[in-house]
């Protein structure tokens, strides 16, 4: 049994014979896992439910996708139709699949978000039931598109939770040491850097597929990679800034924290959906730039603006 290429096989019978009634559910249940959306759903919580956790799942992504990357061009595995030309995945899945295959980053996303809310959330048995849900169907969705094998989903999980595990831990210690937050950044920044030089300079397979062209090609897979980059190297940078120097608080009214979520939203959508575009994809700069904004707008300067408001308020 050929473990990476049968279950695909098996899968898109199954898919065949319900003549893709799932596609859109399953494709959909990926974009949530996606950076942006992904982000995006953490600032719930960053921004408007409990500040913390925000913090310990934004810098548990940070690290967990420094892992990540950095096995994906350490291993230079193809995706599965690549690999067998039998499979073939749901072309609306394909535009989000670029790059190599191992591990899935989707896969480690999922597991950071909902894995982390359910070991340090303090959250009922029933929403860590949700929880496991959760990343059962986002794992599922990358097996059924038939983007990933068992064995990628299965690395991002891994990686995934072994980051939370270490970050739980070192939160735990961060209560008692205010200051460990910029040693965290520190070391995250290091590895960024070295993860950057990595990239860069080592050499990456060049094979062609039967019309000449190149399977992966460096030229347009190293200015990707630098897009994840640049919004963690703005994480890790912005967030002992705010911790030390602006300190805005979650609470609220439920009316001030939805205006806040959706106002903060808005600021996601205009800079992904516009500022990121004018920027470009083209060249590692763009790409680097435009997410350093989008990481430097949720960690740092939407946050100042939380805080002027608050103390606003206050003031009245």
């Amino acid at each position: 049994m050929n473990i990476l290429i049968d279950p695909l096989l098996f899968l898109q019978h199954l898919r065949e014979m319900s003549g893709g009634l799932f596609d859109t559910f399953f494709t959909s249940c990926s974009f949530y896992a996606e950076t942006v959306s992904f982000i995006a759903l953490i600032a719930i919580f960053y921004w408007c439910i409990n500040k913390k956790m925000g913090e310990y799942l934004i810098i548990s992504f940070c690290f967990s996708n420094i892992i990540m990357v950095f096995f994906k061009n350490l291993t230079c595995i193809y995706r599965p139709w690549i690999l067998d030309s039998r499979v073939k995945p749901v072309k609306d899945a394909i535009p989000g699949a670029t790059g190599y295959s191992f591990p899935s980053g989707h896969s480690a996303n999922a597991t950071t978000l909902f894995g982390g809310l359910a070991l340090r959330g303090k959250i009922s048995k029933a929403a860590i039931i949700l929880c496991i849900v959760c990343i059962i169907l986002i794992v599922f969705s990358r097996l059924y598109c038939e983007v990933h094998s068992i064995v990628d989903v299965s690395g991002g999980i891994l990686l995934s939770i072994i980051t939370l595990i270490i970050m739980n831990k070192i939160f735990n210690k961060l209560e008692e040491n205010p200051n460990l937050d910029i040693i965290i950044s520190v070391i995250g920044l290091i590895l960024m850097g070295l993860l950057m030089v990595f990239t860069v300079t080592k050499s990456y397979p060049m094979d062609y597929n039967a019309a000449g062209k190149l399977i992966v090609n460096p030229e347009t897979m190293i200015p990707g990679s630098f897009g994840i980059y640049g919004i963690i190297t703005s994480l890790l940078i912005s967030w002992p800034i705010e911790r030390h120097f602006i300190n805005f608080s979650h609470e609220g009214t439920t009316e001030a924290k939805i205006i806040r979520y959706i106002c903060g939203l808005i600021g996601i959508g205009i800079i992904s959906q516009i500022i990121i575009p004018v920027i470009g994809f083209e060249t590692i700069g763009q790409n680097f730039a435009g997410t350093f904004i989008l990481g430097l707008f949720i960690m740092l300067i939407y946050p100042a603006i939380i805080k002027y408001f608050q103390n606003r308020s206050k003031s009245v």
